[in-house]
């Protein structure tokens, strides 16, 4: 596929999502109850800046990148052309259903690559808009929309793809790359695990509280790099733990079950998870605050208050899973090898905050922790940068999304040398072997 063919393709998807704004904003409201300005920034944005930013750069992606020869190649030219890798698979996920699902098809197609998208069928409205939205834009042959459950899931990931990219929970990533290694077929995983957000006692209190809790409470807490919980210097506990109140009810009000604002859990198996973990570890003696009152909705509403437990240990399973939910655990600590042995408890998470005003510090906890992205004084919206790349680590990922780092996992970066005309000194090693072709070889090695 021509430069011009992908570029025209690209700008069809913008057309589409454009054309079916109205749609997509109603499906995220009913699936979800996502708020209008939630899918305009968190949904819609993103897949733009990325069409965007893919539109001015696919010229330079494209072309041949050339290498440096050294002089032991004299008489030869090298360079790397990325081609389209082919078919490829891509399954995402149903808390940012749009973004996820389209953004890294603008990189597949920029790749040249025919695409198979498998949205999650937890959010059927947006599924479905995903599908008629595709279908408006492309033939079946460049890009096909596949609905169903995981039995369907399963069963794409073991067809002859040339990549797969998914999008989810850790165990199933395990069965996706099972699959991927029958075919020995590339692979991206966007996994998640417990993403630490830690506050030494220079931190501003305030502003931190205001961060952490738009991060940790957007889209109900069902975001893959949110703050999964909270490591605070012990002297700043108290501080914090008002400060959040007050930034939980100016943004949710003090009814926060009532607020238009607050997004609601995908569906009756994972409300009833959250809560499970929040009782389980409130009877091992955590202490649950939630500013308003009321921790659940109305019956089938499936909202939970934002709401943040202290007092929180190890033992407790909210401490061990990934909680994908709007209640975020405390625990203190007095030195920064104690917060960093907490972290370590929990495999490398995707995504680790600091929020500290001195730069020891910082400097310190980035070159003791692993993770795949992290961000300073911030939370989440390091994502949003497609120039510098997006993914996991270990068991929260695999590979790299977003930008140029997008377009290369879809494309086989393939490598060519090209003999030139001019003399060429490594035929004078060739077989038969001689005491002059031994000299020669040594001196390349010692000197070249």
């Amino acid at each position: 596929m021509i430069v011009k063919d992908r570029i025209q393709k690209i700008k069809a998807l913008k057309k589409a999502i454009a054309d079916f704004e109205s749609e997509i904003l109603n499906a995220l409201k009913v699936d979800l109850g996502k708020p209008e300005v939630e899918v305009i920034l968190q949904e819609l944005y993103p897949i733009k800046k990325e069409i965007d930013y893919t539109l001015r750069n696919i010229h330079d992606w494209t072309a041949k990148r050339r290498a440096s020869t050294p002089l032991a190649l004299s008489g030869t030219r090298q360079y790397v052309l990325a081609e389209p890798k082919g078919r490829v698979l891509i399954i995402s996920p149903w808390n940012f259903p749009i973004m996820l699902t389209l953004r890294p098809l603008v990189s597949a197609l920029a790749a040249g690559n025919t695409v198979v998208l498998k949205p999650s069928e937890h959010t059927k409205e947006s599924s479905m808009v995903i599908k008629k939205l595709i279908e408006s834009a492309f033939d079946k042959s460049e890009v096909e929309v596949v609905l169903g459950g995981p039995e369907v899931a399963a069963d794409l990931t073991r067809q002859p793809f040339d990549h797969i990219s998914f999008t989810g929970g850790t165990e199933i990533g395990k069965l996706v790359m099972r699959s991927a290694a029958e075919q020995l077929c590339s692979i991206t995983l966007e996994l998640g695990g417990k993403s630490p957000v830690i506050v030494d006692s220079t931190a501003r209190i305030k502003r931190s509280a205001k961060r952490i809790a738009w991060g940790k409470y957007l889209n109900a807490g069902q975001v893959c790099i949110a703050p999964d919980y909270m490591l605070i210097e012990e002297n700043s506990h108290n501080e914090m733990v008002l400060e959040l109140e007050k930034s939980i009810i100016t943004m949710f009000s003090e009814k926060p079950l009532e607020s238009e604002d607050l997004g609601k859990i995908v569906n009756e198996k994972h409300y009833k998870r959250i809560l499970d973990l929040i009782e389980e570890a409130v009877s091992k003696g955590a202490q649950l605050l939630v500013p308003g009152g009321e921790l659940k909705g109305k019956e089938g509403e499936r909202k939970i208050a934002p709401c943040f437990l202290t007092n929180c240990t190890m033992d407790m399973a909210i401490m061990r899973e990934e909680i994908f939910g709007p209640v975020l655990p405390i625990l203190t600590w007095k030195t920064r090898n104690d917060a960093v042995k907490i972290v370590e408890m929990n495999n490398n998470p995707l995504a680790l905050y600091i929020f500290s005003k001195k730069r020891k510090n910082i400097d310190w906890f980035i070159q003791n922790t692993k993770a795949g992205t992290s961000a300073i004084n911030e939370v989440i919206i390091q994502i949003a940068n497609p120039e510098i790349g997006f993914g996991g680590i270990g068991s929260s990922g695999i590979g790299r999304s977003n930008g140029k780092a997008s377009f290369d996992t879809y494309s086989n970066l393939r490598s060519f040398l090209d003999s030139t005309n001019m003399y060429n000194a490594l035929q004078l090693t060739f077989p038969p072997y001689s005491k002059f072709s031994l000299a020669l070889t040594r001196f390349i090695n010692k000197w070249l």
